[in-house]
């Protein structure tokens, strides 16, 4: 299978491939790995992981079963409260991708999956990114970000705005390590706003460095780089701290 075949899924483009570009640098083509996804949505990262790791074992949870998959590499979970899943073994890598901003109890979701972790798994996140300029612009002239909504339906999912800063800090407080992070996913509209990016980073720039922290300078700078004013999300690969 291709890179450039792999389906977006219920994500922003290039996040699934961004993921499995991960996977492959860590463990190559033929990973005997255990790998959960959660929330799995439509399993089509599920089934692109099958293809590239045919030697996986790939599960997925989510509020409803996919009808692709099977009964047993399938469990109903609500993430948003505390599960066990699978119990025949921990995993090796665990996934979430677009998922932490559609339910609520961040942290108890992030401490269930260390759990469910081998002592030497790691997990990997991905969300909106909510500081590119047209966010920023989307929300001086509207008061939202472009996919969070200024009114929503009481029966719709929760949909909520967590800033990278708070997601790490979340991550942290849960017992993972922060080992990489990646910005993805720049659209041809992100690039016509990259003449306004380049006055607005100077400003960035300054401000990083001028804001009283303890987080060492080296670490602000990954948080934000240039791309974070084009890319529209974001990938974090976190190490479990036992």
């Amino acid at each position: 299978m291709e890179m450039a075949s792999i389906p977006t899924g219920m994500t922003c483009a290039g996040v699934h491939r961004a993921v499995i570009e991960h996977l492959l640098q860590e463990d190559g083509p033929a990973s005997e790995k255990r790998i959960l996804d959660i929330p799995c949505g439509n399993a089509d990262l599920m089934w692109s992981l099958r293809r590239f790791f045919p030697g996986a074992d790939v599960r997925g949870c989510d509020l409803a079963k996919p009808p692709t998959l099977d009964d047993s590499d399938f469990s109903e979970v609500d993430a948003s409260r505390p599960f066990h899943v699978f119990p025949e073994g921990r995993f090796d890598r665990i996934l979430s991708v677009s998922g932490v901003m559609e339910f609520d109890n961040t942290l108890q979701f992030f401490e269930t999956c260390h759990a469910h972790l081998n002592e030497t798994g790691h997990l990997v996140v991905t969300n909106d990114n909510v500081v590119a300029m047209r966010d920023r612009i989307m929300y001086f002239l509207l008061g939202k970000t472009r996919r969070f909504q200024m009114f929503v339906d009481i029966d719709a999912p929760t949909w909520k705005v967590i800033p990278l800063y708070n997601l790490m800090r979340i991550l942290t407080m849960a017992g993972f390590r922060i080992r990489r992070l990646q910005y993805v996913s720049a659209g041809w509209k992100d690039w016509l706003l990259l003449p306004l990016a380049l006055l607005v980073y100077p400003l960035q720039l300054l401000y990083i460095r001028l804001t009283r922290n303890p987080m060492p300078l080296s670490q602000k700078h990954r948080m934000y780089p240039f791309r974070s004013l084009l890319c529209s999300h974001y990938v974090v690969v976190c190490d479990k701290v036992v």
